[in-house]
């Protein structure tokens, strides 16, 4: 009945996704098929209720997510985005091995259909390059840093499931980023290297955006803060430069109020599995069934990232079923194949407008990404497990 529940819940989940489109309604709908098949859950949603709001995880991950949101709409509603990926056009100009280079560092910002972002850029740079090259590197680079960087939302959830502090999180991901980098570097841009051009200390100042992230991830990865509170201080001194574009950029990440909402249902869900023994009798009904959790730790990510092709919505909803078996320490497996499983999605949103801003088939770009990504995980089951 365990096992009923959790694919009754994720088959909704993921069917209403994909015809709805809308994540919330889809995530309260697949709760509510789990909690009515586990009839113990309904007695006990004021204890769910309370355990959750409680969580000290999950209030700084609120927190965190939060000032993500807030950063980006800062930079977009102040130009500094713009400005910024203009500098580092002009930095790697005219140099094909800069197309990698070039994705990555704009990767560092967290952003829905990001790899459109660069794009225009790719153009412009690659000349010499075929239309599915383009659309390959653009895609594959942009999305490497999502393997550790630790400012992606999906790193925090992944942080607060499985209760591994941030930094442990980010740098024990650093060899996979590493190595997803240079297998795609090695595929796509052979042993070519990118021509840095000279810059004005003018252009030199809209780097803001860089070293507002960069500073982040050096307080989380150097001096252990935490992620909240290094957020906090790094949007705290950004924001007070940009004091004309606050109140805008707030009102905007206020109306991005689904996403807590999605996240609470995570957690509901989380502490149904752990707290009400159901995660162990599914680790049992599986087990019956010839499927450890190692193989879940794989599949379930790699199937709900292709159907959901939100990182943090797979990550939200396998590691739960993981650790309710478990798998504990699979945590960080789970995440490296529910980014595999987003990347491999037809209708990620990155996917789908580059390949149309190219004019290039989106499984040929596929294709071209599955032998890096597929390095990527095989050494990511041999350093995890």
């Amino acid at each position: 009945m365990a096992t009923f529940s959790v694919l009754t819940s994720l088959f909704i989940i993921i069917f209403l996704q994909r015809v709805t489109g809308r994540l919330l309604l889809s995530m309260i709908a697949g709760f509510a098929g789990f909690c009515l098949i586990n009839f113990q859950i309904l007695g006990n949603i004021p204890h769910l209720l309370l355990v959750t709001t409680t969580d000290l995880a999950f209030l700084k991950l609120i927190a965190t997510v939060f000032l993500i949101y807030l950063t980006s709409e800062i930079m977009r509603k102040s130009g500094d985005s713009e400005r910024f990926s203009s500098s580092v056009q002009k930095l790697f100009r005219n140099s094909k091995g800069a197309t990698a280079f070039l994705p990555a560092i704009i990767g560092l910002m967290p952003m829905p259909g990001g790899a459109m972002f660069t794009a225009p850029m790719i153009q412009d740079i690659g000349k010499d390059m075929t239309n599915l090259e383009k659309t390959t590197v653009n895609y594959w680079f942009r999305h490497t840093l999502e393997f550790f960087w630790p400012v992606y939302p999906a790193m925090y959830l992944l942080s607060s499931l499985s209760g591994i502090p941030i930094a442990n999180v980010s740098i024990r991901l650093i060899p996979l980023f590493l190595v997803a980098f240079a297998s795609g570097w090695l595929f796509y841009n052979g042993l070519s290297f990118p021509k840095i051009s000279m810059l004005t200390s003018k252009e030199w100042k809209k780097m803001i955006p860089a070293l507002v992230i960069i500073s982040t991830g050096v307080l989380i990865l150097v001096f252990k803060f935490e992620g909240w509170f290094a957020l906090l201080l790094t949007t705290s001194t950004y924001a007070s430069l940009r004091i004309k574009s606050i109140l805008p950029a707030l009102k905007d990440s206020l109306k991005k109020v689904d996403i807590f909402i999605v996240l609470f249902i995570v957690f509901l869900y989380k502490d149904a599995l752990m707290t009400l023994e159901i995660g162990t009798k599914l680790a049992q009904e599986l087990s019956s069934l010839g499927l450890n959790v190692i193989l879940v730790a794989v599949i379930l990510p790699i199937v709900v990232g292709m159907s959901t092709v939100i990182t943090q919505t797979t990550i939200g909803i396998s590691l739960p079923i993981v650790l309710g078996m478990g798998g504990a320490n699979l945590a960080l497996l789970t995440y490296v194949f529910s980014v595999a499983g987003v990347l491999l999605s037809p209708v990620h949103l990155c996917l789908v407008l580059t390949s149309q801003y190219f004019n290039v088939n989106f499984l040929r770009v596929l294709q071209k990404i599955s032998l890096p990504l597929a390095i990527t995980c095989s050494v990511g089951w041999l350093y995890l497990i």
